[in-house]
């Protein structure tokens, strides 16, 4: 491309970045309202979530019975506040048509909200003043917390108040991406400032304009004042935080450990009825555990109290969280949490005494591990375990990134309770709870015995237990050209088709380039996950489609279930079905299967050559990057070399044996990969993302040698403060444009999708950087999850002179022109 051109179309891109977004190109599909198909459905399934990221309820609502009840849930990927009943039906809504100002506003006008990933409730029988009393929203799309009040008789109005919040890495009110939020009953304000690694306490003072005043700032800083990512507890040394800890004293010797975040998210609190002592609970995701800190109730400010890491389960075995994103408590001090990354719900008992000083305790001594009541739960993709035989009968246990466990309780304290059967057994007043089951895209109920010391069941798919409809709330993503979530898409030139996979639905739709959906390729199932899909040209059948497939139903016996690779024509014929799984076998790699807490399944596929010779690049879950020679002529796959695995330095937190290492949050060795994704094959070198170590390894088509990164590379939780070219933050998806002889990069939670020049083109720096010309993103990442908004780019194709983006968090597909590159 000549300089003049390149300048022509930065040009362009200037000028259509500052047009209003209604005079872009760009155009979203696969997530269309499709609730005038559900109206038969019962009231709780006529309606979609496209990611339900938190949900929360007004307690005062509670004893008005369950239809009279409002249970708000942020569906962060249809960037609106959803309001139900406790029947589950719709009842209101907050979104752009809300845009009435509460009298005593400070504001002149009402915001739209961009990004809900964060909501929290403080009903007026908890505040202490009425006038604080409402819904709080994290809008991470404006780095804001918005503040409304309900309005009574009509759960579908709100009252817009203030806000909270601005873009930016220092003191007073700046935030980069506040996850979650609490208000306690004293007006107290507590944010989790997830990339800032910090959380911030605020007062916010209704007498004098609702002005917002910093009370405190708790985190690890480094030797230059920045709050950073610190405090790591190893699972199976730490223990808790406590002065009799057999392992740390205090933490006195650790204070990263005693005071650093790294990711902070879900927050609640807790006052005793006994003497009105109040705690904030955090989750300190990055770091697997839970803080507790004790609120001076006049000033705001916090101690820290406990620490929860190591535990016990329901069986007394040691285990330890996992990633967890959810905390709530109930009247008597007992702790809720969504343990995400371990797909499961958990109790912890509180074990203080009316009459002990401290009104909340969850472990017998500072030596002693906190115990849980019940341990519930499993990762698990709704959809894949209703297909199976022997795991449908557990589906009600299936999470799939759960991120909020809610007890629900009435202003006097009291549970909400429902009679149910449970696998044959009928129970009275069971307790009911509430979960946010993001990656499954629905609420479910969960229910206790009426003690609260057993968890029975939660809701289930239809046929399921005697269930005659699906009982959770929100219908599946399954209708016809929608996206349960994509891990592949590519360009079918000769039919001007889009394939996208659609991984838990087992499916392959197809879309042209408007995004009109055209049915299913080939028009058939595909059991179990299509992983990856690839498109190319071959002299014997012209342009051809190569298919990954996690678990093949397909292959005979006694290889049923194996890994897979299909290749079709382009009218969806069947040419070869390869078993990868046997090709594998027998390697100091894992073998490619659908095995080991779903570790070593296939997550991408590229293919480079021409004739009737073609090489296929494969990555695998194991950290694994593989080449096939395929012989269209002959029909042969043949394995030619592997490459990649884990820096041992790092250990890995995957499955249920999982293990930090002691560089966990470093980035890897040069050829290692952390959570290896897509690979593109160009002309001198392949490319692989390598998400959680921030960059793109080239490696080499001949042996699979490294060649050099695309990217500084950073460690696993690393985040840029800004766009820069050379920083990326769990990149995933991989494409090539022909026209433009460009680099395309799904850049995952930088939420954007980046252009650079071919980078072959590019020689290795002495540090092995590769550094092609940048040219730009696509679109304006403060959009959030709205339509243009990229929240976690993950898959990325070029067709028709279009760029299509599927983004994870609002299951659409976004195509874009090149004239829309932001410079």
């Amino acid at each position: 491309m000549s300089r003049n051109t390149l300048l022509y179309r930065l040009g362009q891109a200037a000028l259509i970045s500052a047009l209003p977004l209604s005079a872009s190109a760009f155009q979203t599909f696969a997530d269309e309202d499709r609730s005038a198909e559900l109206s038969s459905e019962p009231a709780h399934q006529r309606y979609q979530f496209n990611t339900p990221t938190t949900v929360t309820y007004d307690r005062d609502t509670v004893a008005l019975g369950a239809a009279q009840t409002r249970v708000y849930v942020a569906d962060m990927g249809d960037y609106k506040i959803r309001v139900l009943n406790l029947n589950g039906a719709a009842i209101g809504t907050l979104d752009d048509a809300d845009q009435t100002l509460a009298a005593d506003s400070p504001a002149s006008t009402v915001p739209d909200i961009r990004a809900p990933l964060g909501i929290a409730f403080l009903s007026k029988s908890e505040a202490d003043d009425d006038r604080l009393a409402g819904l709080y929203v994290n809008d991470v799309g404006r780095q804001q917390v918005h503040f409304f009040r309900t309005v009574a008789g009509s759960a579908d109005n709100f009252e817009y108040v203030t806000s909270i919040g601005q873009p930016g890495h220092g003191g007073g009110e700046d935030l980069y991406l506040p996850r979650n939020m609490t208000i306690t009953p004293q007006g107290f304000i507590y944010v989790s400032d997830e990339f800032n690694h910090r959380i911030k306490a605020f007062s916010i003072d209704p007498d004098n304009n609702y002005q917002v005043s910093l009370i405190q700032t708790v985190g690890w800083q480094d030797g230059s004042g920045q709050y950073v990512g610190a405090g790591p507890i190893l699972r199976g040394v730490d223990k808790n935080y406590g002065t009799d800890s057999t392992h740390y004293d205090d933490y006195a010797g650790e204070p990263e450990k005693r005071d650093g975040f790294r990711i902070p998210q879900g927050m609640t609190y807790y006052q005793s009825p006994d003497n009105g002592a109040t705690y904030l609970y955090v989750a300190d995701n990055g770091n697997n555990r839970i803080k507790i800190f004790r609120v001076n109730t006049a000033t705001g400010q916090l101690t820290l109290d406990d620490m929860l890491g190591r535990i016990r389960d329901d069986d007394g075995n040691v285990d330890h969280l996992k990633r967890p994103r959810g905390v709530r408590t109930d009247l008597q001090g007992n702790l809720y949490v969504a343990d995400t990354y371990n797909g499961r719900i958990l109790r912890f008992p509180n074990l203080a005494a009316t009459t002990d000083t401290n009104p909340v305790k969850y472990r017998s001594s500072g030596s002693a591990d906190a115990q849980a009541t019940w341990v519930y739960g499993h990762l698990g993709i709704h959809q894949v375990e209703m297909r199976a035989p022997t795991t449908a009968a557990n589906e009600d246990a299936a999470f799939q990134l759960p991120n909020d466990l809610v007890p629900v309780i009435d202003a006097n304290g009291n549970f909400h309770r429902e009679d149910i059967w449970s696998w044959g057994y009928f129970f009275s007043d069971a307790r009911v709870h509430l979960v946010s089951d993001s990656g499954n895209n629905r609420i479910k109920k969960c229910w206790t015995n009426s003690a609260g010391t057993t968890l029975l069941r939660c809701s289930v798919s239809a046929g399921v237990g005697g269930e005659s409809n699906h009982e959770f709330w929100g219908h599946p993503r399954t209708l016809a050209g929608q996206l349960h979530s994509a891990s592949g898409m590519a360009w079918l030139s000769s039919k001007n088709r889009l394939l996208v996979s659609d991984t838990p639905n087992t499916r392959i739709n197809m879309y042209d380039g408007s995004g009109n959906y055209l049915g299913r390729f080939p028009g058939t199932d595909i059991s179990y996950g299509v992983t990856g899909i690839a498109t190319f040209n071959d002299s014997n059948h012209g342009e051809m489609v190569a298919v990954l497939v996690g678990a093949d139903a397909t292959l005979p016996w006694p290889y049923t279930g194996d890994a897979s690779v299909r290749i079709y024509d382009a009218d969806g014929n069947l040419e070869e079905l390869f078993n990868l799984s046997y090709r594998t076998g027998g390697l100091s790699a894992p073998r490619i299967a659908l095995t080991s807490s779903n570790i070593n399944y296939p997550v991408s596929i590229s293919v480079r050559g021409g004739g009737d010779q073609h090489e296929l690049y494969i990555t695998s879950f194991a950290n694994y990057a593989w080449r096939f020679d395929y012989d269209s002529g002959s029909g042969t796959l043949n394995r030619i070399w592997y490459a990649g695995g884990v820096d041992s330095n790092k250990g890995s937190d995957l499955g249920d044996n999982w293990s930090l290492g002691p560089a966990f949050f470093d980035q890897g060795a040069p050829g290692t990969f952390d959570q290896i994704g897509s690979v593109l094959a160009l002309s001198d070198r392949i490319y692989v993302t390598d998400r959680r170590n921030q960059r793109i390894q080239a490696l080499s088509p001949a042996n699979g040698g490294l060649l050099g990164q695309v990217g500084v590379g950073g460690g696993t939780y690393d985040h840029p403060e800004d766009l820069e070219a050379d920083r990326l933050f769990l990149p995933a998806g991989l494409a090539y444009d022909a026209q433009q002889d460009s680099l395309l990069v799904a850049d995952g939670f930088n939420m954007v999708a980046r252009a650079w020049a071919n980078p072959d083109d590019s020689a290795p720096d002495g540090n092995g950087v590769i550094r092609p010309n940048y040219l730009g993103h696509w679109l304006d990442r403060s959009l959030g999850s709205r339509p243009g908004g990229l929240f976690d780019a993950e898959q990325v194709a070029v067709g028709d002179g279009s760029v299509f983006v599927f983004s994870l968090i609002s299951n659409r597909v976004t195509r874009f022109n090149w004239s829309e590159l932001n410079p």
